[in-house]
């Protein structure tokens, strides 16, 4: 079982459809996007990175936690 979540599984995790709006969680809570593994040219490409499966899914949940009524 993989410990890292690509960008498409993170984004499922969340529950989210666009890229732009993970971005935006990714800059305004850095803790909850820990960087795992950069893949692709030059390691700045943003569609190959792998995040922190435990710590994405940790904020996934407190997440969910505070949009229930």
């Amino acid at each position: 079982m993989s410990e890292t979540y690509n960008l498409k599984q993170a984004m499922a995790r969340l529950g989210l459809q666009s890229a732009n709006v993970f971005f935006r969680l990714e800059r305004e809570y850095p803790t909850a996007f820990v960087v795992m593994k950069r893949t692709g040219k030059n390691g700045n490409s943003r569609l190959g990175v792998e995040y922190d499966k435990a710590t994405l899914d940790s904020f996934a949940e407190r997440r969910e936690h505070l949009k229930k009524p």
